[in-house]
């Protein structure tokens, strides 16, 4: 018997089980005597939970050369399947809000703890803490296998691998918006060669890669057995298959952020093609993008593979090998050497009191803190210890312009505020001096007088200060 005969007489069951009042009236033995009266040759009968994720009861028939499952649940009205389509929607919704997609290679407990803290949060705090828990998933290590051995084999890929490596070692060495800039593309080239087409427009595009991928993944839910139609869909299975929900909700971020309309987009991330094609706006260079599109381009890879059955972009996230590996040490070097060339660029601009003038993707505030703190220990904080004071210390402020200390002894108190460079805004200054008996810098004094202006309390450089001995305690 024909495969094609198997079907038709399947549905032809499906038909006769639909015509029963309730589905708690389908039962074993009426579907083998069913299959009896059609002359089919029956093997076995079974009533079981079918599905990898999430199941749904049926009765499994098995006749001699085909397989089909029977649910015993409507597809839009069991209670059980609604409970998992409402928690399916609040995560969507979740993913949206830090506009991203389910992510593939992220342990279950690291996405739990992500949407747990992110449930009542605005939009941009949610951003904000997506960057931050993912910082350690997509680590260097992380993009270096995406793009060594991922991207190299997906069919879509390929060809984009070496743009993918060099922007990669790019954005390591400080050139990070030119690396976010290439890679943009790539993103709609891949889509083109997935697509039967590549003159369809985007959203045909999407449809064709995502629609293909997500049957894929119905068929093997249901592990290749003969199934309704109303079950293989995406709306059934967006609550019960885990890889579904992957690829629908990658569907929802390339339509609703990644491919939205210029005038339409009101995300946060500002990672669109048509703002960065049409230059409405430079905010698409934060540097978090970078990283967004090497993880977007790998599972791209993924859905090429599910697409056409392929295979070729696992699942599974592999260990590295040593070309990943070698690819991670060269960013490693680059970063290292990056690193050393700021410090000099901040040792240049500090002799003329000044900050090195942010970049797009870079503000310097990290390696500011870092110079920042390691100075105010070494200048402020070790001189007081030594005058005999106890001392606290803040953290550098968000842009770390400054930072403060109190010094304590008995029920005498000293605060000292460190600024990074001598030439800050009057207006801190003045800000600082409400708190401060001392006001002090790192560096040479610059034009002093065109910046501390009207100050009561006094300014000068941290190397030049010395600081009062501490009173006796009583």
């Amino acid at each position: 018997m024909s495969q094609h005969q198997h079907h038709k007489h399947f549905l032809a069951l499906w038909r006769r089980a639909l015509s029963l009042s309730t589905f708690d009236d389908l039962n074993v033995s009426k579907v083998s005597s069913w299959a009896e009266q059609r002359g089919l040759d029956v093997l076995d009968v079974d009533e079981r939970d079918v599905g990898i994720f999430q199941t749904t009861r049926a009765i499994v028939l098995t006749v001699e050369g085909g397989i089909a499952c029977f649910p015993r649940v409507s597809a839009n009205d069991d209670p059980k399947w609604q409970e998992n389509r409402k928690r399916a929607d609040l995560v969507a919704s979740l993913w949206e809000k830090m506009e991203w997609f389910s992510p593939l290679w992220v342990s279950r407990g690291k996405i739990e703890e992500l949407l747990r803290e992110t449930k009542h949060r605005s939009r941009e705090e949610a951003i904000q803490l997506f960057d931050y828990h993912t910082s350690t998933v997509y680590t260097l290590a992380f993009q270096a296998v995406c793009i060594a051995q991922l991207l190299p084999r997906a069919r879509s890929l390929a060809e984009f691998a070496p743009l993918a490596r060099e922007a990669y070692l790019a954005f390591y060495s400080g050139h990070r918006a030119s690396s976010i800039a290439a890679l943009i593309p790539v993103v709609e080239g891949s889509l083109k060669r997935i697509s039967a087409s590549p003159d369809l427009p985007i959203p045909e595009q999407i449809k064709w890669a995502i629609d293909r991928a997500s049957t894929l993944a119905a068929s093997l839910h249901f592990n290749k057995m003969w199934v309704p139609r109303e079950y293989l869909t995406t709306d059934y299975l967006f609550g019960q298959d885990e890889r579904v929900f992957t690829f629908e909700t990658f569907r929802r971020w390339l339509n609703g952020s990644f491919f939205r309309h210029t005038g339409e987009y009101d995300g946060t991330t500002w990672l669109n093609r048509h703002l960065f094609a049409h230059g409405t706006s430079s905010d698409w260079q934060q540097s978090a993008n970078f990283t967004r599109l090497v993880v977007a381009l790998a599972t791209l890879g993924v859905i090429e593979s599910w697409h056409d059955d392929s295979n070729l972009v696992p699942l599974l996230f592999p260990d590295m090998n040593e070309d990943s590996t070698l690819l991670w040490q060269q960013a490693l070097l680059r970063g290292q050497t990056q690193m050393a060339l700021h410090l000099l660029e901040q040792e240049h601009f500090q002799r003329h009191g000044r900050l090195v003038p942010e970049l797009p993707t870079d503000d310097g505030a990290t390696l500011r803190k870092a110079i920042l703190s390691e100075d105010c220990i070494k200048d402020l904080v070790r001189p007081l210890r030594e005058a005999g004071w106890g001392v606290e210390v803040s953290e550098p402020d968000e842009h770390a312009l400054y930072m403060t200390v109190v010094a304590s002894s008995g029920d005498e108190r000293l605060c000292a505020a460190l600024l990074y460079g001598c030439a800050t805004d009057n207006q801190l200054y003045r800000e600082l001096a409400k708190t401060s008996d001392a006001i002090l810098y790192r560096g040479a004094p610059y034009h002093q007088e065109q910046y501390a202006y009207g100050i009561d309390v006094h300014v000068g450089p941290v190397a030049g200060w010395q600081p009062p001995l501490a009173p006796p305690r009583r």
